[in-house]
């Protein structure tokens, strides 16, 4: 019985990605963003500021340059947030089109506001302070 109810699922899954016109990310698949190139892409991870709600520190630190170095392309929260084994808590956002002048206004954007930067390199979670990670102990949660 099992089988024919996850069959049915498996079906009504394939059907709505059909109509929306791509891949349902399953929530037992999901890979942490930065794990995996995408080319035209880059994933980096912002400190938390304990203040302010994350979206409020998305928004001021991606709009901070005025005019901003990127001429194309956008930026966007991925939804995955990384604590370090000392608590301290990054969220990731990704940016595409000009990879130069976005990189420009996020770094610009953490300088002024005092927060660190981290990417993911390999199997390490890489702080823009100089410290490193394994990524196997830092906590990983998809919101």
């Amino acid at each position: 019985m099992g089988n024919s109810r996850s069959a049915g699922l498996t079906t009504k899954l394939e059907r709505l990605e059909k109509v929306l016109g791509g891949k349902i990310e399953q929530r037992d698949a999901r890979v942490i963003p930065g794990t995996v190139e995408i080319e035209g892409s880059r994933v980096v991870y912002f400190a938390d500021d304990g203040l302010n709600q994350p979206r409020k520190q998305f928004q001021s630190l991606t709009t901070h340059t005025n005019p901003p170095f990127a001429t194309k392309g956008g930026v966007n929260e991925r939804g995955c947030d990384i604590s370090l084994p000392d608590g301290q808590l990054f969220h990731a956002i990704s940016y595409h089109g000009d990879l130069d002048g976005w990189r420009k206004d996020i770094e610009a954007g953490a300088q002024a506001r005092h927060l660190l930067l981290a990417r993911i390199e390999g199997n390490r979670f890489l702080v823009s302070d100089g410290r490193a990670f394994a990524l196997s102990d830092c906590k990983v949660e998809f919101c």
